[in-house]
């Protein structure tokens, strides 16, 4: 049963949708609903590759992935939930000159929020990864602590956290409208 009025109401019950839930419910807002058409993890979720990397070029960016390692690392241990965190390191593979001054570039942002990363080269890539054919690497940036998760078992994780905060979830509750009504609430 769906409630009738709750003071959050988010629709989409895949990683992003659960993600929201779980952080608002450990802020302490617990009046909250999670509204999916079909079942949780069922759009674009439960066939995501699940990689979690330091490797971005935007400050903020690499700020919330670098909270996003350390969050998918400690989940299942606070929720009991498997999450299959791996923790496997990755490569960015560079075989132009553009590509190695955007790894420098990604380096100086990662060093910058204290994720430790390095750039090597090709023979370090062949040590890394015996498989890798390295026929035209210049260099690749080196992230150790990246990693992947199951993204299903991850967003099941932080609805049950939400859940035992007191939110509530609603599965097969297709939102067909939203309107905004003249006191600024939204129906």
């Amino acid at each position: 049963m769906v409630p009738g009025q709750a003071k959050v109401v988010i629709i989409g019950g895949g990683i992003m949708g659960a993600g929201l839930l779980y952080h608002l419910t450990k802020e302490g807002w617990t009046d909250c609903v999670l509204l999916e058409k079909a079942e949780l993890t069922s759009g674009s979720t439960w066939h995501a590759a699940g990689q979690i990397t330091h490797g971005l070029a935007h400050w903020g960016l690499a700020k919330i992935n670098a909270y996003g390692v350390e969050f998918y690392k400690n989940l299942e241990a606070e929720t009991g939930q498997s999450v299959s965190w791996h923790g496997c390191g990755s490569l960015r593979v560079a075989y132009h000159d553009d590509e190695v001054d955007y790894i420098r570039y990604i380096l100086s942002v990662g060093r910058g929020i204290g994720v430790p990363m390095e750039i090597v080269s090709p023979e370090e890539v062949k040590r890394l990864n015996p498989f890798f054919n390295t026929d035209g690497v210049q260099a690749a940036l080196s992230t150790p602590d990246d990693g992947h998760v199951d993204p299903s078992g991850a967003t099941m994780g932080m609805i049950q956290a939400a859940r035992s905060r007191g939110a509530k979830v609603v599965r097969h509750n297709r939102v067909t409208d939203v309107q905004q009504m003249p006191n600024g609430e939204w129906k």
